[in-house]
């Protein structure tokens, strides 16, 4: 009988001229937080930070005497651009090959250099959200044998989803809290992230790492120099620009604990959402600084507490009443308010922090010496790779961003750590 399965010789394969995106291109803090670009160069950029009054300034009786004379307090802040750097590498044949439609779905070439760059974006919003360190997350349990389990995504504490901000095929390492150093052979590179963000498979055994021990991404698995890791080389996030020392303690140079003006107000262990704690950190930078909070960020599992917190006093009718409705805009990714400041749900945000701006007073800036261009100071972006004995038929190339965040007041700025009674609403997305 003459059916498909016996004829299966003369059918082709009919190829759609398409490829559908499974990876999440969508970066909402970097769309957010848009500093001001100022142009960075020399060793360093250093501005003026006032951070105290003259005292004296006294009432006085008649024929009584004068306060002794004092000063206005300045220093200086400090800022260093930070790097980001990444390539691909090539064959010739992968190039010619996929040139034409006819004989790919997209050109090789095209393809990885474009996507490069989108991966930047992504690991830019990672540390858009971080605190400076490079820190991917933090040994749960001593880590040596695959899998290890990892928990404070992003060095930041929680306990849950620790591999968030991991990725196979990426190298890390760990770094002793305590000293700052690499914890030697403790190299690997990473073959799988578990689904229930708790673990990741590693591609060897690894020296012991202690418990809270920093991940931190490796150039690659056999890396023995802190220089060749990301620890402490990542632009400064939001968790160091808004903080009190909890994560940063100096800010560009400027001691928080002595300066409490470049210090944010910072709530720990704040406990169930409240909007009574809420306002009393808006109330605080009010006093303190005159800040005005225009902006809340938080995750989408916090959001979805404040959203429960409205159900009694919300009212299940709508437009219609044949068709009530129990929802919010937070059901299509729309902005809630809480007393008309939006609410910014931020999908790579801590899991238990909710962040209030002032987006006028805070003064965020960047420091740019390259905002992203490919290397090619000598005339060519695609170069050869390896000489003489070296040599291989392969081409690469490297790009590379050059900046830092500022923000150059933060204490207008609060954030209350530590939000308790909400699920957990976190999944991976690459």
């Amino acid at each position: 009988m003459a059916d498909t399965q016996a004829l299966d010789g003369i059918f082709k394969e009919d190829y759609e001229d398409y490829v559908s995106e499974g990876v999440n291109n969508k970066n909402p803090l970097k769309d957010i937080f848009k500093p001001q670009d100022i142009p960075y160069g020399g060793r360093e950029v250093v501005w003026a930070a006032h951070v105290g009054r003259n005292p004296g300034v006294m009432a006085t009786g008649e024929g009584g005497g004068l306060p002794a004379a004092g000063n206005q307090r300045h220093i200086q802040a400090r800022a260093t651009a930070r790097k980001i750097i990444g390539r691909v590498e090539l064959t010739p044949e992968a190039i010619a090959d996929s040139t034409k439609s006819e004989f790919a779905f997209v050109s090789a070439r095209k393809d990885e250099m474009n996507r490069l760059i989108d991966d930047f974006a992504r690991r830019e919003e990672h540390y858009l959200v971080g605190t400076g360190s490079g820190v991917l997350a933090l040994a749960d349990g001593a880590a040596t044998t695959s899998p290890i389990s990892l928990k404070g995504p992003g060095g930041i504490a929680n306990a849950n989803f620790g591999n968030r901000f991991c990725q196979p095929g990426m190298s890390f390492a760990f770094v002793n809290v305590a000293t700052g150093t690499l914890i030697a052979t403790s190299a690997a590179t990473i073959t799988s992230c578990a689904a229930s963000g708790a673990t990741i498979a590693t591609s060897a055994t690894i020296s012991s790492a202690a418990t809270g021990s920093y991940m931190v991404q490796a150039a690659n698995a056999s890396v023995t120099d802190i220089l060749d890791t990301s620890y402490n080389q990542a632009p400064m996030g939001v968790m160091g620009l808004i903080d009190d020392g909890t994560y940063v303690t100096n800010y560009f140079g400027i001691d928080r604990t002595l300066f409490p003006s470049y210090a944010s107000y910072v709530k720990a262990s704040t406990g169930a959402f409240s909007t009574d704690v809420i306002q009393q950190s808006a109330d605080v930078v009010d006093q303190k600084l005159n800040g005005k909070t225009t902006l809340l960020l938080m995750h989408h599992s916090v959001r979805a507490v404040y959203v429960q917190a409205t159900d009694a006093d919300r009212r299940y009718i709508g437009a219609n009443l044949m068709k009530p409705d129990a929802g919010t805009t937070a059901f299509t990714q729309g902005d809630l308010t809480l007393g008309e400041v939006p609410i910014k749900t931020i999908r790579d945000f801590p899991l238990d922090v909710i962040m209030g701006l002032d987006e006028t007073q805070m003064d965020a800036v960047r420091y740019v010496s390259e905002k992203g261009k490919w290397v090619d100071e000598d005339g060519s972006i695609l170069v050869r790779q390896g000489f003489g004995s070296t040599a291989v038929h392969k081409f690469e190339a490297w790009y590379y961003m050059r900046y830092q965040n500022v923000v150059r007041n933060p204490g207008v700025c609060w954030r209350n750590d530590g939000i308790t009674g909400q699920t957990i609403i976190v999944t991976r997305a690459e």
